[in-house]
């Protein structure tokens, strides 16, 4: 595991770039603290910060082929990288190193640009070859490791952080409006923008080539939910079980010891019994907790723990845990604004103490229907259907029975958005369930600066395919790699910890993608054929509990000194992010989130998240954050 940097000249490096590519690595120290490498051609330097997990002797970073024309270096692990290595010996490639990533390097040399097609894992891979004078930025399927890209005066910059990017005094920090939006809108900003325009980030499954004209980038791999695998169920749940042990079992290869985030749902436990079983000694689980038993799920954490007998370490995220807001803007240094970024990033710390790698129960619910939202999107449809004043009484009933009945505000904010969405089209459905703001909030905040945002998802939405399929292939294309997986990689990468996510396994992926939609979701039951794979492996009742996620409780935390904090910085007038919105309109969702009106807690955090990274990102000079 490592961070990666590097520059590419179409006339070749200048004498100054060396010494850029050193700002640019130091930056990600905490990405690779067990070594920092440079390596220099006549017209591309290439980096790399280096976090010791395979090959603790050996493995040094970039590494080179036999003649020295091809170098690479590489963020993240090739699972399978003993097997290629073998196919590559007997192809007669001659291997210094026993790590995994030299494979990439005699891969690239037998198969092109094609050698991306025969790599299991998660990576951000950069190559030069100095026969074609061209460099090669790949990124994984599913979209685990990050690069980010720009070309600036004839050059190609690239890194595996936006602020490796930011070492350069003479790149522009212009906030790209439609990115903006977009973070408003989603609370993040997808690739291939980024949050500063010219500023690129390559997409999941995607390569980009460069010789020194117009960069090309291009898709390599997408899932194929058609046709239908419409083999017998049992034949189903023994192969989906098969693919999951085959994948535990590969991200197990570690040359120091590995650890698992286990919050007690069904995908980490499913993790935590695999690995017991195949592991070789006594695996370490690591689990947060909130005060507020309504998002506590230590409980099940435990007695997960206590049946595979693993040394289990947990902590409970409490109010104080604001203080790592500025640590949180460090590390994701684009805007951001998922608020379980502060358990993720604290149960990072908490691991980081005695490990160095950990497995997690990332992508069961893009890839076998996890989510609520799929079974609540029926119930929307036959809402829809109703005739418009039967909408309407129904409307006004169940909100007024909710009321009557002192459910929380949270829930009844919930089913109002829910009527709500009813009255659109199926497409605008989901995107108003998957946004923070509304698009025409979105308008008001940026003073109608912006473009609409909302086609970003639409496009997906409406491409062929069942009603559940394209609701899947969206998450799995969108929410996955561009909140989830972000959250992941900066709140570990921050502790110097690799994260290694079994069930994102692409083949595991694609083995889902095929399965037949009632394979996923059965009446009310999500990720059936999941469930009666790893649930002969998991403690009774485990999976009959409601599920709870990783929700932080912001609602009230806006409610005191959150909410003070936001008055005290975007609303004042200091406010550094009040250019880019209208702090007037962050006033009024506080007024009413205090008032008990509606529930805008997230709304708010987007907001004082956005205002923190002003102050950080575009405040500073480039000094400042190097």
């Amino acid at each position: 595991m490592c961070g990666i940097a590097g520059v590419a000249g179409s006339d070749g490096v200048r004498q100054d770039d060396g010494a850029l590519v050193v700002r640019m690595l130091e930056s990600i120290a905490h990405r690779g603290p067990d070594d920092q490498h440079l390596l220099s051609y006549d017209r591309a330097i290439l980096g790399a910060r280096r976090l010791s997990i395979l090959d603790l002797a050996g493995g040094r970073q970039p590494l080179v082929n036999e003649d020295g024309t091809v170098a690479a270096s590489n963020n993240g692990e090739i699972y399978n990288y003993l097997e290629l290595r073998s196919l590559l010996i007997g192809k007669g490639h001659l291997f210094r190193t026993d790590g995994d990533t030299e494979v990439i390097v005699h891969a690239y040399e037998d198969f092109g640009l094609d050698f991306v097609d025969h790599l299991r894992g998660m990576f951000a891979i950069a190559i030069w070859d100095a026969r074609a004078n061209r460099l090669v930025l790949a990124r994984d399927r599913l979209g685990k490791k990050p690069i980010y890209w720009t070309v600036h005066q004839n050059r190609l910059v690239y890194g595996s952080e936006l602020k490796t990017l930011l070492q350069d005094p003479t790149l522009p920090r212009t906030v790209d409006q439609e990115a903006l939006g977009q973070y408003l809108q989603f609370q993040y900003v997808p690739a291939p923008r980024s949050i500063f325009s010219g500023i690129r980030k390559i997409p999941p499954a995607s390569i980009l080539t460069w010789d020194g004209r117009e960069p090309s980038v291009r898709r390599y791999w997408s899932p194929s939910y058609e046709p239908k695998d419409e083999r017998p169920e049992l034949e189903h749940i023994a192969e989906c079980r098969d693919l999951l042990r085959e994948s535990v079992r590969l991200r197990l290869r570690s040359d120091v010891p590995v650890g698992i985030f286990l919050s007690g749902g069904m995908d980490s436990s499913a993790v935590t019994a695999l690995a017991s079983e195949l592991a070789p000694i006594r695996l370490r689980t690591f689990s947060i907790g909130f005060q507020d038993s309504a998002y506590n799920e230590l409980p099940y954490a435990r007695r997960v723990a206590a049946a595979f007998d693993t040394d289990h370490v947990e902590d409970v995220v409490a109010l104080d845990a604001i203080d790592l807001l500025p640590e949180l803007v460090e590390h994701f240094d684009e805007p951001f604004a998922d608020s379980s970024a502060l358990p993720t990033f604290r149960v990072a710390q908490l691991a980081s103490q005695s490990v160095k790698a950990v497995l997690t129960g990332d992508g069961g619910d893009e890839a076998f229907g996890g989510y609520r939202r799929y079974v609540g999107m029926r119930w929307l449809r036959g809402a829809a259907a109703l005739p418009r004043p039967a909408r309407i009484l129904a409307r006004r009933a169940s909100l007024g029975l909710a009321a009557a009945a002192h459910i929380g505000p949270r829930a009844r904010s919930r089913l109002a958005r829910g009527w709500e969405a009813a009255e659109l089209s199926e497409v605008d459905r989901y995107v108003r369930l998957m946004s923070i703001f509304r698009p025409d909030d979105v308008v008001r905040l940026q003073r109608g600066t912006g473009p609409d945002p909302s086609g970003y998802l639409a496009a997906i939405l409406n491409e062929r395919g069942g009603r559940l399929d394209r609701l899947l292939r969206t998450d799995l294309l969108t929410y996955l790699p561009e909140d989830l997986l972000v959250k992941i990689d900066r709140a570990t990468m921050a502790n110097s910890l690799e994260a290694r996510s079994p069930i994102l396994d692409h083949r595991l992926i694609e083995f889902a993608a095929m399965l037949p939609e009632s394979r996923k979701i059965t009446g009310g039951t999500t990720k059936a054929i999941l469930r009666k794979a790893v649930g002969p492996l998991l403690p009774p009742g485990l999976l009959d509990r409601p599920k709870m996620g990783f929700a932080v409780p912001i609602d009230e935390w806006f409610r005191g000194q959150l909410g003070v904090m936001l008055e005290d910085l975007l609303m004042a007038n200091t406010g550094e992010a009040q250019h880019l919105v209208d702090p007037a309109i962050g006033a009024r969702f506080l007024a009413e989130h205090r008032r008990g009106q509606r529930e805008h807690g997230h709304r708010l955090w987007a907001l004082l998240m956005l205002e923190l990274w002003a102050r950080r990102w575009l405040r500073s000079s480039t000094a400042d954050a190097a």
